[in-house]
């Protein structure tokens, strides 16, 4: 229950990511309002233009950004133009706040309030006290938030701004959320539900219900989230949402799973199935399998059980949906060992462990990033379709207005000027939509991608500073104890465990390593792999390493972290059992792939696919996780080679 709580609070956090009053419509529209500027012939508009080319440059180059903002105040300080000069100050602290130099902004916004206030400037004081408030959220502050936003909210009400409004309810409601008031903050979403519906604007108001039927799920307050699902239902529905309607089934069906009501959970489950198949959504008709897998176990129906999740396995592992995957190996070893199948059992598990390690070893993570993801999905999948909605509704315009052109043109050739003038303009205005939609689908994308730099900077300071620390700790109070033992085979045992807990730290270093790079050039995997095979060294035989390819080449994270596992776990247990005096290690660049040989004069071994052990299964299903290939060779006194193959400079997005 508590990750699903989770989940939904991420859902509400989008609401206060949205920054007041900045847009960005692409390089065409920067290259118009740059030509405007040289032919502005006034302050005001050389100040408007300012501040309108600082707010299209604030996402692609803040640098940019910033030197149009101190223009458009040096200008409108020179012309005695106050409102603009405040505009010019919240634009820089905007960009200050984005750059997280949150001390610097809260002085630049307190100066413009005081300016705004003086004016009774409502406009302004609405977008700073928000602005305000936001960092405030971001600091934890709530108390100073919920004023912030509340001001903001009031400042909207005054001016007229009914989507202004309807933000600044939804804010006061996550606020309240942060502070585990739940009631109130339903109560805030739904008067900002309200004024969505009184202005019309369904895809925000379908989009609450639902996040209100997910607090009341989490609250285990089911009836109340059938309520709200449903409704969130009746307006997919009412627009034909074909996609939303199956997130609404399957929302719903879940409250009856939650209820133990499973015939009607199995009736919605299947109407989702329905709906997904029909719109090729492979991940959420995996994720209804899945469900309909966890419901029939816990109905006892084991065998109809087994075969949901068969197919869940299917769907994650064709289209490589990684999170899904680790869940579906979680729920499967939990259902076999249910079941009493305990060697399925065990290898779901040895599954669940090798995707673990992919993702980080951080299962909350997991989920976080997951419903992020998720959400932005949604998010812009929605704004996808109302860009073109209104580019259709464009075409249809600009035809209606062709027919009626057509009928006058044969006798007068103004008209004829006209239509093409309307014309050009429609052509223009449905270009400028395109371009939106592909500019905000990238920034979605770039906001994803920052999103998951920031998560995994923290699981790794998380792992450093907590799992890594207490490491330390236990080793040497392993060491202390090992030291005062009086027994020798006692003191031994000391020994052994504390070796193991420094191999531990060593591992945590190294997996730390990896996700504290967006990306590891060839070089930096060659000098962990020299370092461990050095520490590896034993009297008598003799390690090699070398590297044919380009230092220069690029590899992800999980590449990387996958690639140096298998190396360690083939030295190692060419160490234990293999009886070599030579074994080297090599990388080639071949046909756009990265090859890594590892091979050893040892005693070898029989290779049998259906007899391989964990260790080299765990090899393959580490290779098959970055889309790789794993062959091994090796016969009885002539020793084993590894070959591991992986397209390089093509980092796999986690």
């Amino acid at each position: 229950m508590q990750r699903k709580l989770q989940a939904s609070k991420l859902l509400l956090v989008g609401a206060l990511t949205f920054w007041s009053g900045l847009f960005c419509n692409g390089q065409k529209q920067i290259d118009s309002l740059t030509i405007a500027l040289e032919q502005a012939d006034n302050s005001a508009q050389q100040a408007e233009l300012n501040l309108l080319l600082a707010k299209e440059w604030i996402i692609k180059n803040q640098d940019s950004a910033w030197l149009y903002a101190e223009e458009a105040l040096n200008i409108s300080r020179a012309s005695a133009k106050p409102k603009q000069e405040i505009e010019a100050l919240n634009m820089q602290a905007n960009i200050l706040q984005r750059r997280s130099k949150n001390e610097e902004a809260m002085a630049l916004y307190s100066s413009a309030i005081a300016k705004a206030e003086a004016l009774d400037y409502k406009e302004g004081l609405a977008k700073l006290y928000n602005n305000v408030a936001l960092i405030h959220t971001q600091l934890g502050e709530y108390p100073k938030a919920l004023e912030g936003f509340t001001l903001a909210t009031r400042y909207e009400e005054e001016t007229g701004n009914r989507e202004g409004l309807a933000q600044g309810l939804n804010n006061i409601g996550v606020v309240f959320y942060y502070q585990e008031d739940f009631d109130k903050a339903m109560e805030y979403f739904l008067e900002s539900v309200k004024v969505h519906e009184a202005m019309g604007n369904r895809l925000s108001a379908k989009q609450g219900y639902n996040n209100i039927g997910a607090i009341n799920e989490a609250l285990e307050r089911f009836p109340e989230a059938l309520t709200f699902y449903k409704r969130s239902l009746d307006i997919a529905l009412e627009m034909d949402d074909e996609a939303e309607i199956g997130h609404s089934y399957n929302n719903i069906a879940g409250v009856y799973n939650n209820l133990e009501e499973w015939a009607k959970a199995e009736e919605f489950y299947q109407k989702a199935i329905a709906y997904n198949s029909s719109n090729d959504d492979y991940y959420s008709l995996a994720l209804n399998y899945l469900n309909l897998g966890e419901m029939y176990t816990l109905a006892n129906q084991m065998a109809k059980a087994e075969a949901w999740f068969k197919k869940a396995q299917t769907l994650v592992e064709r289209y490589s949906y990684k999170n899904l995957a680790l869940v579906v190996f979680e729920k499967g070893a939990e259902f076999y060992a249910k079941a009493g199948r305990f060697e399925e059992a065990y290898q779901y598990q040895l599954l669940y462990d090798a995707y673990k390690d992919s993702v980080y070893n951080e299962a909350k993570a997991k989920s976080l990033a997951e419903t992020e993801a998720l959400y932005e999905t949604e998010k812009k999948e929605r704004e996808a379709a109302e860009a073109k909605a209104a580019l259709v509704q464009e075409q249809l315009v600009v035809e209606q207005q062709n027919v009626w052109l057509s009928l006058l043109v044969g006798g007068v050739l103004l008209l004829m000027v006209i239509a093409i003038s309307v014309f050009r303009q429609q052509s223009a205005r449905r270009r400028q939509i395109e371009a939106e939609a592909e500019l905000q689908e990238e920034k979605t994308r770039a906001e994803g991608r920052k999103r998951l730099d920031e998560e995994r900077n923290r699981i790794s300071r998380d792992l450093h500073d907590h799992i890594g620390a207490q490491l330390t700790i236990i080793s040497s109070q392993i060491d202390k104890l090992a030291f005062k033992e009086s027994s020798e085979e006692r003191k031994l045992k000391f020994e052994q465990i504390s070796d193991h807990t420094r191999d531990t730290m060593a591992q945590l270093r190294e997996t730390i390593w990896a996700m504290r790079n967006d990306q590891i050039n060839l070089e930096m995997l060659g000098a962990k792999l020299q370092d461990f095979i050095q520490r590896s060294h034993q009297e008598g035989r003799q390690f090699h390493f070398q590297n044919f390819a380009e230092s220069a080449i690029i590899l992800s994270p999980e590449q990387t972290i996958n690639l140096f596992r298998i190396c360690q776990e083939a030295i190692q247990n060419a160490i234990k059992y293999a009886d070599f005096k030579n074994l080297s290690i090599s990388f080639k660049e071949q046909h756009g792939h990265l090859e890594v040989l590892i091979e050893d004069d040892g005693k070898g071994m029989e290779v049998i696919n259906s007899n391989r052990g964990d260790g080299l299964r765990n090899m393959e299903a580490r290779m098959k996780q970055i889309q790789g290939s794993f062959t091994i060779k090796s016969e009885p006194e002539k020793g084993t080679s590894i070959l591991l193959k992986v397209a390089i400079n093509t980092p796999i997005a986690l």
